[in-house]
């Protein structure tokens, strides 16, 4: 049988309501519940080294470099700062991670980006400014160019990052939401694959209120508000005795798998997962339909096949000729999703219901080499530990070095002064102290001992190059002040190639925004009312005017990320080149200013079309003038006809 797309029909041709495989999902058994919570406590579990790591490179980052743990003589495992402090020293931070992280941010934050949609279609590229038009809202409405900048900070501390991408209605509009994911709240199967293509399992911690639970699951029910109640009796709904923790990491780091946070909270696991269905993609050639059942009802499609047969045979048709049901059994992959209590009920669950057939969820892992992932901050971690051990060191060395100590002999204290006076007195402004030597005896004398020149300082400096080039940021890029006489280009020569450093990771982070702004934009697509294109995108070109909702809406798009308009390197670039092209004459100075990136463009763009209009009706007043003083022009009247003969 002929290939099927079946990409843009709707969700309810796709797998109908009331199918078997949704009743066989929605009456599963207990046991079988337990075991789906299960698995995802197994996936939650495997991730906890994971959730470590991220934990430590984010103390790192923030100034807490003293917590690792330490094994003491005694047998007792202490941090390192409490080690310090039992020894007597005073455990000193230099923070360069920090400055390393917002160096990277910076140079992202002045290269900003948008998305551009591009029909493969070349002929209908004005659907993709329409949609490019629409994802730039997106991005506005969610304010999403903060949300990326501490999305690469989170990617550079941790080497992973996680969206959300759904459509729902908040802040009293309906429309599509992206929301950054904790990620110690998410948890994920193994995967080897960098795309992370063969991710089969995903899902994510909630912790809600008892009424958000009632509102999101009892579908209006009382039955179901009653089951709910009943699943999170132990939920107190006010906190009379719990205390706040505000503007801590605690709560996020003592996370729990079964029980939430605080008390007043019900923990929904949310779950997505990958199975294979035995399913029949049947095509109706009568009506035209494509759509999905369970294996089970090829029976009906049989029934239905020999009821057409039937009366077409009694109205003279041959069997060959009656529009039939075709179907094709397949065993496909799709993403199932749940909602589970920890107790595994099942508060709701389905196949996804997303025109891009898989789960809400982005994300990236950075490399991904054999399974594993290592972040921008881990490698510069035993570096910044040398550091502050360094100057640990150095100044523990010259607070017990001798520093103006007084060495004065027993037999040359004078008499009727205590050591106590002499002390005093010697550090004294124009202190005096009179006292009679004894022959051969030692005089007083004060020792200050330099003993810090022991190397540590070139070590010190040695481990703040290598910080530089093992992060790959260079003084030219955090902006620091070079030596004079050093020429301009060799300045742009290392700044370019610390650039070039961090090309990996920014083209890491890039690819996940492409995946993210892809399913935004199906789900713009899938969601959409047509009259939310005609507000957001609408346009005085006639050539967008004549697009279609649902040309737009069916239209497969490619999505590039490229330089924003608003770049001031690219803004200055595409004036140069229209103020070209007007010189030369080939655009008007209206195409130049409606195309241009210039700060006055509307204003002046405003200004000439209402001059315009003037002159417009000024030109129409003088033709109203001149047509009727012709029709009644009476010497033309007066004037005789001259015969010609």
């Amino acid at each position: 049988m002929k290939e099927m797309d079946y990409k843009y029909y709707s969700r309810k041709r796709l797998m109908p309501a009331e199918s078997k495989v949704s009743q066989r999902t929605r009456e599963s058994e207990s046991a079988s519940q337990r075991r789906i919570v299960e698995e995802a406590h197994r996936a939650w579990e495997a991730l906890s080294s994971y959730r470590a790591g991220r934990v430590r490179c984010r103390d790192y980052t923030f100034g807490r470099q003293w917590n690792d743990a330490v094994l003491t003589s005694d047998g007792r495992v202490v941090s390192e700062e409490v080690y310090l402090r039992e020894q007597g020293k005073l455990p000193l931070k230099n923070n360069l991670i920090r400055q390393l992280v917002k160096s990277v941010l910076g140079q992202f934050r002045s290269a900003q980006t948008e998305p551009v949609c591009v029909s493969r279609d070349r002929s209908e590229q004005a659907l993709g400014e329409v949609m490019s038009s629409i994802m730039q809202y997106a991005y506005q409405h969610n304010r999403l160019y903060e949300l990326d900048s501490r999305t690469l900070e989170e990617f550079l501390i941790s080497g992973s990052c996680f969206h959300k991408v759904g459509y729902g209605e908040r802040r009293g509009k309906s429309d599509v939401w992206v929301d950054a994911v904790q990620p110690g709240r998410i948890f994920f199967d193994a995967m080897e694959d960098s795309r992370l293509w063969d991710c089969r399992l995903i899902g994510e911690l909630h912790d809600m209120t008892l009424y958000e639970v009632i509102s999101r699951f009892s579908q209006g029910e009382e039955h179901r508000i009653k089951w709910l109640r009943q699943i999170y009796n132990d939920v107190q709904e006010e906190r009379l005795y719990d205390h706040y923790e505000i503007l801590k990491s605690d709560g996020a780091d003592s996370l729990e798998f079964f029980m939430a946070k605080e008390s007043d909270r019900c923990r929904v696991i949310e779950l997505w997962r990958k199975e294979s269905h035995e399913l029949l993609r049947c095509h109706d050639t009568l009506t035209g339909e494509l759509y999905k059942v369970d294996v089970q009802q090829r029976d009906v499609i049989e029934q239905e096949n020999r009821r057409r047969i039937k009366e077409a045979s009694r109205q003279g048709v041959r069997a060959d000729d009656v529009a039939l049901i075709e179907s094709e059994w397949r065993v496909e992959d799709v993403w199932q999703y749940y909602f589970l209590s920890p107790m595994g009920d099942v508060l709701e669950s389905g196949e996804s219901p997303y025109w891009h057939g898989e789960h809400p969820y982005a994300m990236s892992l950075y490399p991904l080499l054999d399974g594993e992932i290592h972040s921008f901050v881990e490698d510069v971690i035993d570096q910044q530990r040398y550091i502050n051990r360094l100057i640990t060191m150095i100044d523990f060395i010259m607070g017990s070095s001798a520093k103006g100590v007084l060495l004065f002999p027993e037999n040359q204290i004078p008499e009727g002064m205590s050591i106590e006076e002499i002390a005093e007195e010697w550090t004294r402004y124009n202190g005096v102290i009179m006292f009679s030597p004894k022959p051969g005896s030692a005089m007083p004398q004060q020792v200050s001992v330099n003993a810090t020149n022991v190397g540590a300082y070139e070590l010190l400096s040695l481990q703040m190059r290598l910080l530089e080039d093992i992060s790959g940021v260079h003084s030219a890029m955090q902006g620091k002040s070079v030596a004079s006489g050093t020429p301009a280009s060799l300045y742009a020569q290392q700044v370019q190639y610390s650039a070039v450093n961090l090309l990996d990771i920014l083209e890491t982070f890039k690819t996940f925004r492409e995946n993210r702004d892809y399913k935004i934009l199906k789900t713009i697509q899938q969601y959409y009312p047509d009259h939310r294109y005609e507000l957001i995108a609408g346009s005085a070109d006639e050539e967008l005017k004549a697009i279609t909702p649902e040309q737009v809406r069916n239209a497969e798009f490619d999505l590039n990320i490229t330089e924003s308009a608003a770049a001031p390197a690219f803004r200055q670039s595409s004036n140069d080149f229209l103020l070209s092209l007007f010189n030369t004459g080939h655009i008007s100075l209206q195409t130049l200013l409606q195309t241009g990136a210039f700060p006055f463009a509307d204003k002046l763009l405003q200004s000439l079309t209402i001059e315009q209009q003037q002159l417009q009706q000024q030109q129409q007043q003088m033709m109203q003038q001149v047509e009727p003083s012709q029709e009644t022009n009476p010497i033309a009247e007066q004037v005789p006809v001259m015969d010609k003969s």
